[in-house]
């Protein structure tokens, strides 16, 4: 079944939007949806639309710092559990490169998440809490956003900037080991927060234990036997 679909275009890459994306966080806000409250529910229509165009605007973040290496986006595609920007070419072996890149997601989320506080008091100053109740949970969703993404490790930014600092320093199979390994830890944390009934969590930590698990094996594990 297809849920993928195309949106628009920015700057000339394709913006693709998954639909099951739309429902998870249509189910996860259900209590706006279902209360029988039309300011409630507009509320819930706000976050949802918010939670997307903040995740839209993490990935352009990633794409226009890419462009001034002159390293082009084929695609952004905002699914599964967040986005993602895939690139045309490989990135500058330039550490700094790498950085600005991939931490100008992050910085995306910290401007949006003070962005909507601003918001959220315009807000309440004009006698709009409903709106303003919306708003507030986008600026807490946004800082969220940018600690999640630089916790130390894959495939989040956090992971890749630490890799791109250690690979020079210590080559790059101890720098995947070590992000790895940082990456299993954190999937650890994500599942206890996560228990005993969080299952949005509990398929993020699946997804982070799946790409960590993988780059750990594509080194060999831990002692690099039998690479």
């Amino acid at each position: 079944m297809i849920t993928r679909f195309e949106v628009g275009r920015i700057g000339g890459v394709p913006i693709f939007l998954d639909m099951i994306l739309v429902l998870i966080l249509v189910l996860f806000s259900h209590q706006y949806f279902t209360s029988g409250d039309r300011q409630l529910m507009s509320a819930g229509i706000l976050i949802v639309i918010g939670i997307l165009v903040s995740i839209l605007l993490h990935e352009l973040g990633h794409m226009l710092a890419a462009r001034i290496w002159k390293v082009g986006t084929d695609e952004i595609e905002i699914g599964g559990l967040g986005g993602v920007a895939r690139f045309s070419s490989s990135l500058p072996r330039s550490v700094l490169a790498q950085t600005v890149i991939y931490l100008a997601g992050p910085a995306a989320n910290l401007l949006l998440w003070k962005g909507f506080e601003a918001l959220t008091l315009e807000a309440w100053a004009l006698g709009k809490p409903m709106l303003g109740i919306a708003l507030a949970s986008l600026a807490g969703i946004n800082m969220w956003l940018m600690l999640f993404n630089l916790l130390p490790s894959f495939p989040l930014d956090g992971g890749r900037t630490l890799e791109a600092w250690l690979s020079p320093v210590l080559g790059y199979a101890w720098a995947i080991r070590i992000v790895a390994g940082l990456g299993l830890l954190v999937t650890a944390l994500v599942v206890w927060m996560a228990l005993p009934t969080n299952i949005w969590l509990l398929l993020v930590a699946l997804a982070l234990f799946q790409t960590n698990w993988a780059a750990l094996d594509s080194v060999g594990g831990f002692t690099g036997r039998g690479r």
